[in-house]
């Protein structure tokens, strides 16, 4: 008899903390798959650059249909998805090696890849292209504000450069409000052809193209990738004032030509995009780029780098660059803005401590605060250190018991700090929980390969007839696409299979199992290729529970399966 094994669906996940812990080892088989894993390699390891296929575009690596090179085809499907997300980096990178960008520019400062300087000029072909916009407008409806903007950077009235918006914000003529306003054709090409910029918001969302290569770079960052488009008129056309902006950004120039001013940043790595700045703004900040990208450049541009971008004057041409978009909102101060707040409540309500709960010391107000520093301090203000100097000299024995009062406080004060630190420490697997739920919530829906689809309940006509029997091999189609969490005691399961193009166009939809599942759930969900694990192997009390896990994770679309040799041979 099963036991009570729920598969339904969650309508809200609890933020609730649960420290309960899975663990389990793990017994995996390997069949026909690449002879090395890239489980605890360096990026560097995990797809030596010698392995990685000459001249290929970023289209090839990702639908191998295209690659007409049988020798590289071939060496695409012996790799990994892991190993593949490298390659595909590394073409984009080139010649640049991913160890030298992690280890010198990552996060430190700008990258330019001219595109004389590789072999592989045409490695961003088939991305995008006016063509292919002009066809996007005119196949979809587009509305302002969710798929794309309209803009211009040029002298008010008061003669400073500002950012114009074009984009309509009131429509009588539309019944669907609820998606913005319309964007009308006609106007959107006139308005181009006058100097503004088209900046898509969501070009995966019509890109199948582009919609994989953010797929494919989530493996390799481990973090949400998004992109944005810019169509630039030309003849030193301008969308956009000098801003920087939070996240880090990969601008792959597909068409034409555009000059990029980069100054170095006033904050690094900040946590939010600035305002738009002035010429004004800029006089005081240093200048570190002035460069013009062609068609095939790359430029990588950290958070907080300060940019501009403008078409060439005397170049008749338009430009069309992608910017690929990492990191936001994924620093260590993200995670601690879950965790510390979580366990200051934690030890604020604790029934086994009072320390916080306990009153504030009688008369701190007397000997705390700036007004009490002492006179040496350097940050003290003037008038403040010749009042506490003249106090010094005057009172010394008030000076001394004020010194030993603030000494106590500040002791007292630090063991209820380093107690809320421990209680934070403790909560970091459940606070990385919280955080992997958000990039589950995020990020793109996995654009599986022709052959990861074969072995999935998606790509099998039979699938609702399959049998899934002890020996049958398994995991999880893709590394990353599904975490295991403990919620309420339960063991849930949070995925993005379901998950839209647009930025959480879908809500999440977690499913729920019992708890006596969790050790099962956690072999399924850490078992990815190269690695398989038969059924039977998983940690379950009998072969009707592990068959009817599988089946649930088969069903949803997050599990491979291929029959053994056993039963291969058993069927012919």
């Amino acid at each position: 008899m099963f036991p009570a094994i729920t598969t339904t669906k969650k309508a809200n996940s609890s933020d609730g903390n649960n420290d309960t812990k899975i663990s389990s080892s793990k017994k995996r088989k390997k069949l026909d798959e690449p002879s090395s894993s890239s489980h605890n390699l360096t990026k560097s390891d995990i797809a030596p650059r010698n392995s990685f296929p000459p001249d290929l575009s970023l289209s090839e690596i990702l639908f191998f249909q295209d690659c007409k090179d049988k020798v590289s085809l071939q060496k695409l499907k012996r790799m990994t998805t892991t190993q593949r997300a490298a390659c595909l980096f590394q073409v984009m990178l080139e010649p640049i090696t991913l160890e030298e960008f992690y280890k010198v520019y990552f996060e430190k400062k700008p990258l330019v890849i001219s595109s004389e300087s590789v072999k592989n000029k045409s490695r961003y072909s088939n991305l995008l292209s006016l063509e292919s916009i002009k066809a996007i407008t005119k196949k979809h409806k587009m509305y302002f504000g969710r798929d794309l903007n309209v803009t211009e950077y040029k002298k008010g009235s008061d003669g400073v450069k500002r950012r114009i918006t074009l984009d309509n914000t009131v429509d009588d003529s539309d019944d669907e409000g609820s998606n913005g306003v319309r964007v009308d054709r006609s106007e959107l090409w006139s308005n181009y052809e006058k100097g503004c910029t088209i900046r898509l918001l969501c070009p995966h969302k019509y890109s199948d193209v582009i919609q994989s290569l953010l797929s494919t770079l989530e493996v390799e960052f481990q973090c949400m990738v998004g992109a944005n488009a810019y169509l630039t008129p030309a003849r030193s056309s301008q969308g956009f004032a000098p801003h920087y902006d939070d996240i880090d950004a990969f601008c792959l120039q597909l068409q034409g030509s555009k000059r990029w001013k980069v100054y170095e940043p006033t904050m690094k790595l900040p946590r939010t995009s600035s305002e738009d700045l002035t010429a004004k703004d800029l006089e005081c900040m240093k200048l570190v780029l002035d460069v013009t990208l062609n068609q095939g450049d790359l430029l990588y541009m950290p958070r907080g780098w300060i940019h501009q971008a403008c078409t060439l004057k005397d170049n008749n041409q338009h430009s069309l660059h992608l910017t690929i978009s990492t990191m936001q909102q994924w620093a260590w101060a993200d995670l601690m803005e879950i965790v510390m707040p979580e366990a200051l409540h934690a030890v604020a309500t604790s029934e086994s401590s009072t320390s916080l709960r306990e009153g504030l010391p009688q008369g701190f107000m007397d000997y705390m605060g700036v007004m009490y520093e002492e006179a040496k301090d350097e940050e003290l203000p003037e008038p403040l250190k010749k009042r506490n100097g003249d106090e010094e000299r005057t009172d010394n024995s008030k000076l001394k018991l004020r010194a030993l009062l603030k000494e106590q406080f500040r002791i007292e004060a630090k063991k209820r700090i380093m107690k809320v630190a421990k209680t934070a420490c403790e909560m970091l697997d459940a606070t990385c929980d919280e955080m992997g739920k958000r990039y589950i919530s995020e990020r793109q829906p996995p654009a599986l390969t022709a052959i990861e689809v074969a072995i999935t309940s998606q790509g099998d006509e039979t699938a609702d007839e399959k049998h899934i029997l002890p020996n049958t091999m398994c995991r999880l189609v893709r590394p990353g696409i599904g975490r295991l969490v403990v919620e309420d005691n339960k063991a849930v399961i949070y995925h993005c299979f379901d998950n839209s193009r647009e930025y959480q166009g879908n809500p999440i939809n977690p499913l729920e199992f019992e708890m006596d599942d969790a050790a099962s759930l956690e072999q399924l969900i850490t078992t990815v290729e190269p690695d398989w694990i038969l059924v039977n192997d998983l940690f379950h009390d009998s072969v009707e529970d592990k068959i009817q896990i599988v089946q649930a994770l088969y069903d949803e679309g997050i599990i491979a399966i291929k029959e053994s040799r056993e039963n291969e041979v058993s069927a012919e």
